[in-house]
Order: structure tokens, then C-alpha cells, then sequence
């Protein structure tokens, strides 16, 4: 292996940059509303083209949440103040902007829709219609509460699929269930929550009290799970679902529509929870599955569509569609490359689309490899400006951090940095296998790691895509950072690099030390290589993951990160150590010179501004046989200094016979 070095300080001073927080919205409506918003209604007819019950796969930040909000909004039916449904279908009969989109529809024939900016105009350009029709529209449209937000701008399930709309608007009662609520502080936290969402499902429907076609009994039964569901037992209260779809149906002589948000958010919770003991675990995956289990078999339901990350197996009546292997699911969840350059024309074509991909994009379909992007990291980023993570969830599985050691499965994570890890991908995962994983995630002998389903678990929480069938790759820096803070610390370090605590401490010591002084870089050099005596990098990356890991670990410089590159042989740590100075560590695999050192030299100049010094340090890795020399060539204050040194490896054991020669010196 040959390592150079070449590093220059520079003095000067400038400023920075922020960006603004977060907007959150809570209604499907408030979505509709914001620039950001892209329409994906036409998944309402995917559904409706489709089997009666299905599961819906996808990582987090793809839009499960606000594709189901709209589902209930174009379903749920509207009732009058005694409880009965109203005709959704006769008040469209009267409404100007559906009469002229069916108008329009019929025109165009064999031209292909597109969404266009068209907004109901009662004053103008209407057709024609009666004194009484007008007025009849006026006090209709009130009823209906959920039309505005789909026809003022027309979305796309109303422009091109009128028909539909007309037969399907505002027609079904629907039960919105969302598991993401529920407490896995403890079993009892949990019985208590799960009590609390059943009585408030019931309470949304309590018209029900005043119906002339539910009996004594039919109304007694409602109450008992609207105000004494605590009284119940999870036996009873898990067929709560099921109840409330029969006395909804009973009540308006249609089947109800089930959704069902967060399938898998309080099982995959008590998996990873250390302080819930296996029976616990149990209880809580069965009164989830059972309840969902029940409303998809219930004659009382028409329709059920369950959304979640997981592929969990759950009952023989529910169909699997994974957003990444079907290609119509794809263009709903998610963000498609035309999504994303739509979003770019609304912030004035201001923004670096390549960018945007290398950040948020290149997770792939299955068969025709389209881009996609994850939807609420790209929407944060066009809402702010700002190139940065927005997604966290590293942080839910901690606990799986002793089956993250190198020498157990940190190996096989960090080889899918590179491609090299291939996995078998399941449709549907047993109970069994999750009560498995979870014995031993804590248990103190782990002698099977279940490296499959681990490994799956993370692909379908979007750490991972899949590429050439089974191959698992790192999407984007997001992803790829959202691993790093999963398995990456001084432990994992300390195993891989089999070294001890105080040579961490050497080498973060040298970084603090680092000035204009010939000693400062020699120290580092030095430190860098005894880091890597047992276990030479492998590439650039692996390189900057452990530069970075080390001195985090640290918590002694007021700014670190590590700066993913496109390109695989080149990266950069950044670290700024005081308002004194900034330092970028640039690593290259190859030769380096004066030349190659200058982009690292004017990141320097960029991301630390106010500094009064920078430092610009390029690394260059040569992993070439078994041994080899290591030079390290720096240049400050207008001299240039070398240093060689030769590396003997004798059984994976690195011998140093150190030898410093200067070269050249003073000015040249």
C-alpha cells in the first residue's frame, strides 16, 4: 500500500448559511394547498382496478400516510344532521366543474389527459344552466366536505377518470385505524392505548346513536366500546373493528372501506424493546394482526388497504404489493424523476436535480430500474434549500446494535457499501422468524444472527435498494448516512481495527493539534497510519467512515462530517475545530499531487469561510500487494517537506521502521 499526504493551510475569513424549519401538515386538504404537493390521485382507481384487500409495502417518508388521508377524504361518505348518507352522485349532477370535465372528457377522445391548472369559475365560461340549478349548486357543494380538495384545482382521479369519480365520491363509511400511536413503553402502556384508539374510532360515528334501523342492543353495544372499552378484554376490544364496520353497515345498507396506517410500527417497536419480555412481544403482534385479520375477512367490509414497512405475514386473504416490484404502484409512492423536476420548475428551476437524486433518489424498481425518490426528505429539501438528512431511522433500531459488531453482521453491512452483499428477499416473514430474531437480539450467547432477516428488515426501512435481482446497494448519502449512525462508534472500530482505546485518542489528540508546525502533520501521519497497522482500508470510503466515526466519538470539534462524493475512490471529512480553524481531510485512490490537492483546497475555502485558518489535507490510498512504502508530501508557508517511510507486514501484523528525510526545504 502506498498512503501520501499533502496538505496546505490557508488563512482568510467569510460567512455561512442556514435554512428555514420544517412546515407540518395534518389534513390531506392542507397538503393540497402548498407547492410541494404532487398528485397522485389516480392511485384511487389503481385500488379500485384491484383485489379487495391488500398490503402496501414501502419505507418510511414515501407517502403511506398522506395516500391513505386521501383515500378516506375521497371515500368517506357525508351525512345529514339525522345520520343518513347523503347522494354524493345526484349533487355531482348538479356541480358546474363535474359537468364540464365530463364535458371536456368526452372532447378529447384519444388525446392523453395531463394535469392542467383548471379552477372552478362559476361567473364565467360555464355552461349554461337554470336560475334553480345555480342555487341548488351553491348549498350542495356544503354537504359534501371533502369535494373541494378534489375539485378546486380538479385532481387528476376527477379530470381523467369522471365516470369513476361520479360512482365512488363520498360513497362508503369509512374506519381510519392508525397503529403509530400506540405506547410500547410498557404492556399495560400499550392494552391502554390500543383501549383509547378503539373508543375513539367509535366515537367519529356518533350518529349512530340516533339510527331508527340499529336496534336497543346494536346502540348498547356501541356505548360499551365508546365509553367502557377499558372494562373490556383484549379479546373483546380487538374485534372492535369489526363490530363498528357491522353496525356501520347495518345503519347505511353498504359495506365500509378499512384503512389501516402503521400495520407494523408497535410490532416492529416491541421487537427492538429491551424492556418488554417475549410474552409481551407476543401479545402485542397478535392483538394487531387479529384485529386487521378480522376486519379483512368481516362481510361488513368492503374493501381494506393496510399500509406498512415490514412484509409481515398476516392473513391468507390479504395480497402483498411491494411499491418497488409493482410497476403501477411506483408513480404513487414516492417521487418519480418528472415529480421532481416539477417540483424544481416551482422553486424557478433554482435547484441541481443531480443533486437532489444523489441525496434523496436511486431507489429502483425491480423490472425496469425507474428512479425513485424518497418523498419527504426531497419535499424538506425543496421547502428549505437545504442539502442535508432528513431522515432518522437509525435511531429506531439501537437495540440491534450487538448484532451489528463487525465480526458478527457489521461485515455484511458495510460490504453493501460497495455491492458485495446479496440477499435472498422474502415475500412475506413468519411470526416465527420475528419471535426467533427477537430471542436473540438479547440473548447473551448469539450464536445464529438471522443475517437474511436482519438484513431485510433494514431494505424495507429504505436503508437499502435492490439492484441486479438481489444485490443490495445504498441508494443515496441519506441512506448511506442513516447507516453510519446505525453502526458505526468506537466499538465497532475498535473490533474491525483490532486496536486499543488509546490509539483513538492518539489520533483525535493529533487533529487537535494540527498548526503550521512540521511536527503537527508528522503526528497526524503517524497517527492515521497506527490506526490502520492491522487492517488497511479498502477503499476511500471506508477510509472517511472511520476518520469520521473517531472523531465524532470524540465530541471535541464544534462541526464534523463526513461529505459523500458520487464517485467511490474520492471523499472528505470536514472538521472545524474552533472559529480558528477549519480542516478537509480529502481522500483519493490513486496518485496525488499539487493538482489533486486544489479541489480539496477550495472545498476548504467554501464550507469554512469565517475561519481564520484552513487546513487542506488530501489522503491518497494505493492499496496495491502486500507491503509497500508510505509517504506523506505536504506544503505550507512556502516550503515543501517529504517524508518517507517503509511498512513490513509479517501475519496481518504491521511493523513500522520509521525514517523521516527531508527532501527539499526552504523556499523554492
Amino acid at each position: 500500500m502506498i498512503l501520501q499526504l499533502l496538505s496546505l493551510i490557508i488563512s482568510a475569513s467569510e460567512a455561512s448559511n442556514t435554512g428555514e424549519e420544517q412546515r407540518k401538515y395534518t389534513t390531506f386538504k392542507d397538503l393540497t394547498k402548498t407547492r410541494e404537493f404532487i398528485d397522485k390521485s389516480l392511485l384511487i382507481k389503481f385500488i379500485l382496478d384491484n383485489h379487495w384487500h391488500i398490503y402496501i409495502e414501502a419505507p418510511p417518508g414515501f407517502g403511506k400516510t398522506a395516500n391513505l388521508q386521501m383515500l378516506r377524504d375521497f371515500f368517506a361518505l357525508d351525512v345529514n344532521s339525522h345520520g343518513y348518507s347523503i347522494n354524493a352522485a345526484e349533487i355531482l349532477k348538479t356541480d358546474e366543474t363535474f359537468q364540464n370535465i365530463g364535458k371536456r372528457r368526452k372532447g378529447l377522445r384519444n388525446t392523453l389527459a395531463k394535469r392542467v391548472s383548471f379552477v372552478s369559475n362559476t361567473d364565467s365560461q360555464s355552461v349554461p344552466v337554470s336560475e334553480n340549478v345555480t342555487k341548488t349548486f351553491s348549498v350542495s357543494t356544503k354537504s359534501l366536505r371533502n369535494y373541494d380538495t378534489f375539485s378546486k384545482p380538479p385532481l387528476r382521479i376527477l379530470q381523467e377518470s369522471p365516470e369513476l369519480f361520479e360512482t365512488q365520491f363520498a360513497r362508503y363509511p369509512v374506519l381510519f385505524i392508525d397503529f403509530g400511536n400506540m405506547s410500547t413503553k410498557s404492556y399495560q402502556d400499550y392494552i391502554r392505548t390500543f383501549k383509547v384508539m378503539v373508543s375513539k374510532l367509535f366515537d367519529q360515528f356518533k350518529y349512530l346513536l340516533k339510527s331508527n334501523r340499529l336496534s336497543r342492543s346494536n346502540k348498547d353495544e356501541y356505548l360499551l366500546f365508546r365509553d367502557q372499552v377499558t372494562g373490556l378484554s383484549m379479546n373483546e376490544v380487538t374485534l372492535g373493528g369489526v363490530k363498528l364496520a357491522g353496525l356501520l353497515s347495518a345503519h347505511h345498507h353498504r359495506k365500509a372501506i378499512v384503512l389501516i396506517d402503521n400495520f407494523d410500527v408497535p410490532i416492529r417497536e416491541a421487537l427492538l424493546a429491551p424492556h418488554l419480555d417475549i410474552e409481551s412481544y407476543r401479545e402485542i403482534a397478535w392483538s394487531v394482526s387479529r384485529m386487521v385479520k378480522g376486519l379483512t375477512e368481516s362481510r361488513f367490509v368492503h374493501r381494506t388497504i393496510v399500509t406498512g414497512c415490514l412484509r409481515i405475514e398476516i392473513a391468507d386473504g390479504l395480497m402483498h404489493f411491494h411499491i418497488f416490484e409493482d410497476e403501477s404502484l411506483h408513480r404513487y409512492y414516492g417521487l418519480t424523476d418528472y415529480d421532481v423536476l416539477e417540483l424544481a420548475k416551482r422553486s424557478n428551476g433554482q435547484k441541481n436535480i443531480a443533486h437532489v437524486r444523489n441525496w434523496y433518489g436511486g431507489y429502483k424498481t425491480a423490472s425496469k430500474g425507474h428512479d425513485i425518490y424518497n418523498t419527504r426528505s426531497t419535499i424538506s429539501y425543496f421547502k428549505t434549500g437545504v442539502l442535508k438528512p432528513y431522515r432518522f431511522e437509525s435511531i429506531k433500531f439501537k437495540t440491534l446494535k450487538t448484532l451489528l459488531a463487525f465480526r458478527k453482521l457489521g461485515r455484511d453491512v458495510e460490504e453493501a457499501f460497495d455491492d458485495k452483499t446479496r440477499l435472498c428477499i422474502r415475500e412475506k416473514i413468519s411470526w416465527r422468524r420475528f419471535r426467533r430474531l427477537r430471542r436473540t437480539i438479547f440473548s447473551s450467547n448469539q450464536t445464529v444472527l438471522h443475517r437474511s432477516l436482519f438484513l431485510q428488515i433494514l431494505l424495507d426501512h429504505g436503508f437499502y435498494t435492490i439492484q441486479d435481482g438481489n444485490r443490495l446497494h445504498v441508494p443515496n448519502f441519506e441512506a448511506m448516512l442513516d447507516i453510519k449512525n446505525l453502526i458505526f462508534d468506537r466499538g465497532y472500530y475498535i473490533d474491525k481495527l483490532n486496536i486499543p482505546d488509546q490509539t483513538i485518542d492518539s489520533f483525535v489528540q493529533s487533529i487537535d493539534r494540527l498548526s503550521g508546525e512540521d511536527t503537527s502533520f508528522h503526528n497526524f501521519f503517524g497517527a492515521v497510519t497506527e490506526l490502520f497497522k492491522n487492517r488497511i482500508p479498502r477503499g476511500a470510503r471506508e477510509l472517511a467512515h472511520t476518520l469520521v466515526t473517531l472523531v465524532a466519538d470524540a465530541r471535541k470539534f464544534s462541526l464534523l462530517r463526513g461529505q459523500e462524493t458520487p464517485e467511490s475512490g474520492r471523499q472528505d471529512v470536514l472538521v472545524k475545530r474552533s472559529t480558528e480553524i477549519g480542516i478537509v481531510i480529502g481522500i483519493l485512490v490513486g496518485s496525488i499531487n499539487e493538482e489533486t490537492l486544489k479541489p480539496v483546497y477550495h472545498k476548504s475555502l467554501q464550507v469554512f469561510p469565517d475561519c481564520k485558518f484552513r487546513v487542506a489535507i488530501l489522503l491518497g490510498l494505493k492499496p496495491q500487494g502486500a507491503a509497500g512504502d508510505l509517504d506523506i508530501l505536504y506544503a505550507f508557508d512556502n516550503r515543501t517537506v517529504v517524508d518517507s517511510s517503509t511498512y513490513r507486514y509479517e501475519s496481518r501484523v504491521t511493523t513500522l521502521a520509521a525514517t523521516i528525510i527531508e527532501k527539499t526545504g526552504g523556499r523554492p
